[in-house]
């Protein structure tokens, strides 16, 4: 068993049964399966392609997933596939980074995706809605990356200045993108009212799960949560960040479920080098038994 490190909690492969009412879910924000690193594209997008081999979800949630239109630029979508023996997958374009890639939600699975919808919450910003059939049971997966905060690298080395206090000037620079931070909120709580009012139209079990940009507690987080459980405050263990580049601890991207509608029997939060996410990882059984 790998140790805990970083407040990370991890679990094996062997302690949890799995059945067939049982899948393993993983959502991870993958930073465009590294369009942003460059000159290093290839090795960030081997790398998540390594992590997603070794953990082996049923089900894969990738908001920020980037998927090249270039025909220059390599495709994982078929690697990711046949890696995972995926039989179904959606993608959601969200924007574009130039003619290159389109960036957006893609949604991995095992099991037949049977509905699928996506509903804008905002400019460039959307709920991708999918109903799954687990072995005759259906469950709704709603996935999100709701609006960021617009840092660029230099307003988050500032954030990081400051808090060492290594230089007065970058508190004054601070100040002015302060008004970045105002706007997300704003535009974040209205994505979650509206992501609030599809979650409650479910007529199946669901799931919630992707990048909220936003802590627990905030007004994005319950607003969304509702009376769903956070599978972290169930079986996640110390700070459960997931956001990679300022310390000391962001919990951003968050995964949620119906308590009465399924168990949750395992859960960890996987750090890697390969994107400014970690990603975020539970095991399931459903206890709602009745067969649609």
């Amino acid at each position: 068993m790998i140790p805990a490190i970083f407040g990370y909690h991890y679990f094996s492969k062997n302690n949890w049964e799995k059945d067939s009412l049982s899948f393993k879910l993983m959502t991870w924000n993958v930073h465009a399966m590294g369009t942003f690193n460059s000159p290093h594209e290839k090795e960030h997008a081997l790398g998540i392609v390594e992590v997603l081999q070794e953990e082996q979800p049923d089900i894969l949630c990738m908001p920020e997933y980037g998927k090249p239109v270039d025909i220059k630029r390599k495709d994982y979508t078929k690697t990711i596939i046949n890696n995972g023996h995926y039989s179904f997958f959606r993608f959601n374009v969200d924007n574009s980074y130039g003619t290159q890639v389109d960036i957006g939600t893609a949604i991995f699975s095992r099991y037949p995706i049977v509905h699928y919808q996506a509903h804008q919450l905002s400019t460039y910003i959307y709920l991708v809605e999918a109903d799954i059939d687990i072995n005759e049971h259906i469950v709704r997966f709603g996935v999100m990356h709701l609006h960021s905060f617009g840092l660029s690298d230099e307003d988050k080395a500032i954030i990081e200045g400051v808090k060492y206090e290594q230089n007065k000037g970058d508190i004054i620079k601070s100040r002015s993108f302060l008004w970045k931070f105002n706007e997300a909120y704003i535009h974040r709580a209205e994505e979650a009212e509206k992501a609030r009012a599809l979650i409650d139209q479910s007529p199946y079990p669901i799931v919630v799960c992707g990048d909220f940009n936003d802590l627990p507690f905030s007004y994005t987080y319950t607003t969304i949560r509702g009376n769903l459980n956070d599978a972290f405050a169930k079986l996640g263990r110390g700070l459960g960040r997931t956001y990679n580049q300022i310390v000391p601890t962001l919990r951003i991207d968050h995964l949620l479920y119906s308590e009465n509608d399924f168990k949750i029997k395992a859960f960890k939060t996987r750090y890697s080098d390969w994107s400014d996410h970690s990603a975020v990882i539970a095991n399931f059984q459903i206890v709602n038994h009745k067969a649609n």
